[in-house]
């Protein structure tokens, strides 16, 4: 009877274990949907598109680097990013501006 509530005991909190990294993990990637606009605006200036998702980006000196991108802040684009979740409007202008708002 003990080695019941035992096993129950073991079972429960590995599923707890199993959900809180599950939900750990994903809480801090970047949507499949952001990454293709963020894609398809920087290949395309004077574009703009309205996607739903969470958004990670990692600064480091000039360069910022989101989805596989590497935009250098100094030479290719100036970027500018005031949302991270959400619905996003990522676009980007004809001079040079790459904006997720």
């Amino acid at each position: 009877m003990i080695e019941e509530y035992i096993e129950l005991a073991a079972v429960t909190a590995l599923a707890v274990i199993a959900i809180t990294a599950f939900a750990y993990i994903f809480a801090y990637t970047t949507t499949p949907a952001v990454c293709q606009a963020v894609r398809l605006v920087a290949e395309n200036p004077g574009s703009e598109l309205v996607v739903y998702g969470r958004l990670r980006y990692e600064m480091a000196g000039d360069r910022v680097f989101i989805c596989g991108l590497v935009i250098n802040k100094l030479t290719n684009y100036r970027i500018i990013i005031e949302k991270t979740e959400g619905t996003l409007r990522v676009g980007s202008t004809a001079d040079g501006f790459l904006y997720i708002r």
